[in-house]
């Protein structure tokens, strides 16, 4: 059980890494090298970045979750 909730944490700490590296700053980001400023606005961030910071906060509670059963587990 641990090995395989280890295995998820670490998929959910890359998965993490690579969105937060994909959220632009105040220079464009990585995001915008990509195509991520491309699309219509809504209220000055586009429905791109709105849908990325949505599955960055969901990955982030996975990652969290997995964070807590490990060190109970473990």
């Amino acid at each position: 059980m641990v090995y395989v909730l280890a295995f998820f944490h670490a998929v959910f700490c890359i998965t993490l890494i690579a969105l937060i590296l994909l959220h632009s700053g105040k220079g464009g980001g990585l995001s915008s090298s990509l195509g991520g400023g491309v699309g219509g606005t809504f209220s000055g961030t586009t429905i791109m970045e709105k849908n990325l910071t949505r599955l960055t906060l969901v990955v982030v509670a996975l990652f969290t979750l997995t964070n807590v059963a490990l060190i109970f587990l473990g």
